[in-house]
């Protein structure tokens, strides 16, 4: 339906698409080098904060199983859903903030019919009715109605800049969110074959205990040794039977807890192999610095500092006058059929200029209260920084201290398993003596165990690496996450 409008509003509408091609916000620039500290030296920066990260890290483990878990997590873990849906919110608001930029446009189509009667006047009805008359008429009408503020000095631009700020934060903690699930998700896989493992040495340290029950037993039989040696064996594989169904319980709620992270009811049943991983290389000498700021947090926390300063200026504008235009256009006909007719045509623009000259101090006490804010972002974003150094420090060191561990707790593996084949055969040939042959069993069971747990840790030190560092150890970029909604505001 087409509503005749005077020829002057061609030039309007020229004009007003001329004034929207201007309006669209768009995201603050990143704000480059917000440390406040000096870098140790060895560092490098080129002060690029926004690279983005690798999201293949995963697959430096050469662990097929392992990158298909990571791969099911972050399909089907819930967590996640609810972290899509608060970005799909801030892309939301984003497109709400920048509506104000717009015409508001409305249509109305309305209609009434009335009677009036006039009482006391000399035309009257027949002889039985009163000297009344009365008239009925319609009245139809058909608008189309515009209501714009003119962004003159950018105000709501302003906010819709910071609104999509906020969106691309949300967005980051949303990829961060994803990068941490797929370390917990390795994590836990690696903790699930620990658990196998673990359980699998259980029942081979069970075996070795009874072995040396039954040698203790022969030995009570046929040389009369003391009943406390065969009792304190007893003890001993009575102890191995309890930590073999602890284990086994272990590895059942270590297997609940990655069907959790799959989205799936947690059964206890799923399986993670029983081979951990090899260590894959370490990261390569020379990291520049800037490799920290692909993390999402300090990603998410520089997008917060652009928000809070768009929103400073969008309070200062605040100040300025606002112009606000409004114009109405339709027809009014007392025939529905004439609504259609130009002849019947009705219009109106009107324009205001307005200006808040005293508020009680709120706009100012606006102002102040986004600058506070942006200084609260911005030591938000130091700690941050400092915490993501701290970080890689800590992991690199842990890299080396536990690396020399394993060799320790190996080396120290190999001595004990010798120590007890030993004492095993000097018991059996009547030279040794139970109590050796039991504390040698006891220490290489445990130191077993040991280098199992810091194999794990050692691995688990590794993710842990990948965090710190944002990803990978190149600077090699991959696509965006596969579930992060990436519609423009």
């Amino acid at each position: 339906m087409r509503v005749p409008l005077p020829s002057a509003s061609s030039f309007a509408g020229a004009a007003l698409c001329l004034l929207l091609a201007g309006c669209a916000a768009k995201a603050p620039k990143s704000s480059g080098n917000l440390a406040r500290f000096d870098l140790p030296a060895g560092f490098a920066t080129n002060g690029e904060r926004m690279g983005g990260t690798d999201r293949d890290w995963i697959r430096t483990f050469g662990n097929a199983r392992l990158t298909r878990l990571v791969d099911d997590v972050l399909r089907n873990n819930f967590d996640l859903e609810v972290a899509a849906a608060r970005v799909e919110q801030a892309a939301a608001d984003a497109r709400i903030a920048g509506a104000g930029m717009y015409p508001v446009v409305g249509g109305a189509l309305n209609g009434q019919r009335q009677k009036q009667s006039f009482i006391g006047f000399p035309l009257g009805g027949g002889d039985n009715d009163p000297a009344v008359s009365s008239s009925q008429f319609n009245n139809f009408g058909l608008s189309l109605n515009v209501n714009w503020e003119i962004d003159l000095w950018g105000r709501i631009r302003a906010g819709q800049s910071a609104a999509i700020a906020q969106w691309q934060a949300s967005g980051a903690e949303m990829s961060g969110l994803q990068s941490s699930l797929a370390a917990q998700t390795a994590k836990v896989a690696f903790a699930l074959v620990e658990a196998e493992q673990q359980v699998e040495l259980a029942r081979r340290s069970l075996a070795s205990l009874r072995d040396s029950e039954r040698i203790v037993r022969d030995q009570f039989e046929i040389s009369e040794q003391p009943a406390s040696q065969l009792r304190l064996i007893l003890s001993e594989v009575a102890a191995a039977e309890g930590t073999l169904e602890e284990r086994e319980e272990a590895k059942r709620r270590t297997a609940r807890q990655l069907e959790i992270l799959r989205g799936t009811y947690p059964g206890g049943a799923l399986s993670a192999g029983n081979q951990l991983p090899e260590m894959p290389p370490g990261p390569p000498a020379g990291l520049p610095a800037d490799i920290l700021y692909r993390r999402y947090d300090l990603i998410a926390a520089e997008r917060m500092v652009a928000a809070a300063d768009k929103r400073i200026l969008e309070a200062k504008l605040a100040l300025l006058p606002q112009i606000s235009l409004t114009g109405s256009g339709g027809t009014v006909s007392e025939s529905l059929a004439d609504l259609l007719k130009k002849d019947y045509s009705v219009w109106g623009i009107a324009g205001q200029v307005g200006q808040t000259f005293l508020a009680g101090g709120e706009i100012k006490g606006n102002i102040d209260r986004r600058k506070a804010v942006l200084r609260e972002v911005l030591a938000s974003y130091q700690s941050s920084a400092l915490t993501a150094f701290r970080e890689v420090e800590d992991t690199l060191g842990a890299d080396r201290s536990l690396a020399v561990r394993e060799r320790a707790v190996r080396e120290s593996e190999a001595l004990l398993v010798e120590a007890y084949e030993r004492a095993r055969q000097e018991y059996v040939d009547g030279v040794g003596d139970v109590l050796t042959l039991l504390i040698a069993q006891r220490n290489m069971i445990e130191v077993q165990a040991q280098t199992l747990t810091l194999r794990r840790l050692r691995l688990d030190n590794r993710v842990d690496l990948h965090l710190a560092l944002g990803g990978g150890f190149s600077k090699e970029t991959s696509p965006e996450p596969r579930r992060t909604p990436r519609k423009e505001p």
